[in-house]
């Protein structure tokens, strides 16, 4: 495609773009609501939106662009039928780091015995706590999901001499020497002090940590999520909570989001909870929208766009 050639892409996302954004050879961005009805005259190629599309994007996708990008990684919200042949793509990766520091936090303080050390009055003797202290040294973690997030905890984990297992769903290619992969998880959640959940919701795993594969973990074990709500039946979490099965689950996500007033995650002593932040950081939409310019480059020079979407699979 030639510079001087014009690329519309419509911000369906309703987050304001950096200024950089506006630099780009040949583009022009046009801003289109995210609800109601969309004005006559938005039309273009490429359409930048949320992971959940918004009200109005059948309507939006009913005019014909050809490319549509989702600012965020899962798509397990995004509604696949708006789409009318369009490629799609996700911003996959681009937390990986930020989450990656977050999953080894939530290890090492489990380890560690945080926050549970920390004092607010004299204990009964000052060098000998009566609480555990361990170390992530010579730990197993057992980590579901082998893409840029389990791929950055598994290099993280690695770096402190612990025994890491990927789970994926084919193959068993390592993207770090040192670790083993298998395909099923029920062989080798017994062997977990750590269980990361970092795969995608898809029909296939939603659900999947029911009481069943909770009874296969050992008693003690440290359960995170960084994933979705969705993989996880809740209330056989609380029983391998109750029954101490899990000592500790540490929760970036669940199932509904916000979770009600009230709800039992909130006062659990078992449960860290935060709001869905551990992507968080210095950066972050900037990298995301970082991802999306390589892409358009992509676009614009005819070649392949990362991040693609497979439908079926969901992700």
């Amino acid at each position: 495609m030639s510079d001087t050639t014009e690329t519309v892409v419509i911000n369906h996302s309703e987050f304001p773009l950096p200024s950089q954004v506006h630099e780009w050879p040949g583009i022009r961005v046009v801003e289109c609501p995210r609800e109601g009805e969309i004005p006559p005259d938005i039309d273009g190629e490429v359409v930048l939106t949320r992971t959940d599309g918004g009200p109005n994007l059948a309507d939006l996708l009913a005019r014909s662009p050809r490319w549509v990008h989702t600012v965020g990684t899962g798509v397990d919200s995004f509604p696949f039928d708006a789409l009318q042949g369009q490629t799609l793509t996700c911003s996959r990766g681009i937390s990986g780091e930020l989450i990656g520091e977050w999953v080894f936090a939530q290890m090492l303080a489990a380890a560690k015995g945080l926050p549970d050390v920390f004092l607010d009055q004299p204990p009964a003797d000052w060098s000998r706590p009566d609480f555990r202290v361990g170390t992530l040294r010579g730990a197993t973690v057992v980590i579901l999901g082998m893409g840029g997030i389990g791929s950055e905890v598994a290099r993280l984990a690695l770096a402190l001499d612990m025994n890491v297992i990927s789970v994926r769903r084919r193959g068993t290619d390592a993207p770090h020497p040192g670790m083993t992969v298998v395909n099923d998880i029920a062989t080798v959640i017994g062997e977990a002090d750590h269980v990361v959940v970092a795969a995608p919701s898809t029909p296939d795993t939603q659900g999947m940590f029911d009481t069943q594969l909770f009874a296969k973990m050992k008693p003690g074990v440290h359960f995170c999520n960084i994933a979705r709500g969705t993989l996880v039946d809740q209330d056989a979490l609380r029983t391998a909570l109750d029954n101490d099965t899990i000592a500790r689950a540490s929760l970036d996500v669940c199932t509904p989001e916000p979770l009600p007033e009230g709800h039992w995650m909130y006062h659990h002593p078992k449960v860290l909870l935060t709001p869905h932040t551990s992507w968080m950081g210095p950066g972050a939409y900037e990298t995301m929208i970082e991802t999306f310019h390589h892409n358009y480059l992509a676009w614009r020079a005819g070649e392949p766009l990362d991040g693609l979407v497979d439908i079926d699979a969901g992700y």
